[in-house]
């Protein structure tokens, strides 16, 4: 019988599928974006176990040297990071277990920074589990990260970590044993379960299977919707193309105007896409930045999870139609927004305005500037008046060809409105700049650091350009 591990159960918890094909270990290979997280984890686990400099750490013991040494220090009524515990082929490895005088009490450490609701039946999996191995488990915490704490020098492990008591919710938790029943019987299964498109797609992380099982549907599906409760309502009665959508079905604006352009497209609203040209204050300064975050800060005047700008990219616009275009990408491992700051200041001088996409990311890197580096504050907010969103006809679907599928992303707008696209750039996305710039810059193990320089200079240069061609490209269908 396949043994059942925690990670397997919440898999389950998920997906049948995923679960099934987890034990199999036919996941797709993870990304360097998913092993950057995974190591942020691991990394947070290691100022936590600061906090017990008299516990035990099992991390990096076989499987079965695991399970014996926790028995043994489990005897001991020793503090044990890492323990492991199997019983009638099921399987975890607590991250942190603490003995009282009534039993013991049973953590999870989450490099997060809140309580989500998908921790309770993590813990509630491995009480379970602890307690058929003979352990009395009192009560239930959860560990992660206080997001207002900013270092200051060395961390402070006190400060940036939050312990939450949550017995009470993982108590609540009664359908265990039913759910090991339902998974062993699975994972006995010579087939693979079939795919099931739900919302369970994306809760409460997106599946890793997502991409492959969605290419099982039509094209132009009905996920391409805006409205989630109408796209879902007609998944579960078996309509998948928009195509079949009943007459009658009650459908917002937008999606009025998606299915319209399977009929011809792209659907153009002219007098919307003129009211926000002519809105345009030149020269126009086109810009965007890259950033990566950690969950525990590297620099100085930093939270966990904060947004790093390490790089922008920006085209300036003359209305004439010239361009100059001006970049910065840090050196080094320092601190990248000192040097970044300097040259912006400069770069962005004027008073036209500043064009992004999808203006909430710009804008909140740009406010913690503020905070963190109030000597740039007064700039830094003048220039935050002045930013436009070049979303915003795309959002209000004031251009949309049935090539966007839904999608008002500039990778899906770009290719729509100009018929250029990313598709032969070594970087296709933003979290894949961010982990290559970290892994050969801040803690390097990438060792062509100059190739990734030229692909990223490449990658951000074209989110502006991207920008440029696209106001070109309503320009001229108005």
């Amino acid at each position: 019988m396949a043994l059942l591990t925690k990670s397997k159960y919440l898999n389950g918890l998920q997906c049948h599928r995923l679960m099934w094909l987890a034990d199999r270990k036919q996941l797709p290979k993870i990304s360097l974006f998913d092993e950057h997280k995974f190591s942020q984890g691991h990394e947070f686990e290691e100022y936590v176990k600061k906090l017990y400099p008299d516990s035990i750490d099992l991390n990096g013991l076989g499987f079965q040297e695991n399970i014996d040494k926790t028995g043994e220090y489990v005897q001991e009524k020793k503090i044990i990071f890492e323990a492991g515990f199997k019983v009638d082929n099921l399987f975890v490895r607590s991250d942190l277990i603490i003995p009282n005088e009534e039993g013991w009490d049973l953590y999870e450490i989450k490099s997060t920074t809140k309580f989500k609701p998908q921790h309770i039946p993590d813990l509630a999996f491995q009480k379970y589990v602890l307690e058929k191995s003979g352990l009395k488990i009192k009560k239930s915490f959860l560990i992660y990260t206080n997001k207002k704490y900013i270092k200051n020098g060395k961390i402070d492990s006190k400060q940036m970590i939050i312990t939450e008591e949550v017995t009470e919710k993982v108590d609540l938790v009664d359908n265990i044993e039913k759910n090991i029943e339902t998974f062993q019987n699975i994972l006995r299964q010579e087939q693979s379960p079939e795919r099931h498109i739900s919302m369970q797609c994306n809760k409460p992380y997106i599946c890793v299977l997502k991409t492959d099982c969605i290419k099982t549907l039509p094209e132009y599906n009905v996920l391409q919707l805006t409205n989630w409760r109408v796209y879902w309502k007609l998944m579960e009665e078996g309509i998948y193309d928009i195509k079949d959508i009943p007459n009658g079905t009650k459908l917002s604006p937008k999606d009025e105007i998606i299915i319209e352009s399977l009929k011809k497209s792209p659907v153009i609203s002219k007098d919307h896409l003129k009211h926000f040209l002519e809105s345009l204050n030149y020269p126009l300064f086109h810009f965007d930045f890259e950033t990566f975050n950690t969950a525990v800060p590297i620099f100085n005047k930093s939270r966990p999870y904060q947004k790093i700008p390490f790089q922008y990219s920006l085209h300036i616009e003359q209305e004439d139609g010239s361009t100059v275009h001006k970049e910065f990408l840090a050196q080094g491992n320092e601190d990248p927004r000192i040097k970044l700051l300097e040259q912006m200041k400069n770069d962005l001088k004027g008073t036209g305005d500043i064009i992004v996409y999808n203006k909430s990311f710009e804008i909140s890197v740009m406010k913690k500037l503020t905070v963190d580096f109030p000597e740039h504050k007064d700039w830094l907010e003048q220039a935050i008046t002045r930013i436009i969103d070049l979303a915003v006809p795309f959002r209000s679907f004031y251009f949309y060809d049935k090539s966007q599928k839904g999608s008002y992303s500039i990778k899906k707008v770009l290719p729509a409105v100009t018929k250029k696209s990313y598709d032969e750039l070594e970087i296709g996305n933003g979290a894949d700049a961010s982990m290559l710039y970290f892994y050969s810059h801040i803690k390097p193990k990438l060792d062509n650091k100059n190739e990734i320089r030229e692909n990223l200079i490449k990658y951000c240069c074209l989110d502006t350009e991207g920008m440029v061609w696209i106001l070109d490209g309503i320009r001229k269908v108005v």
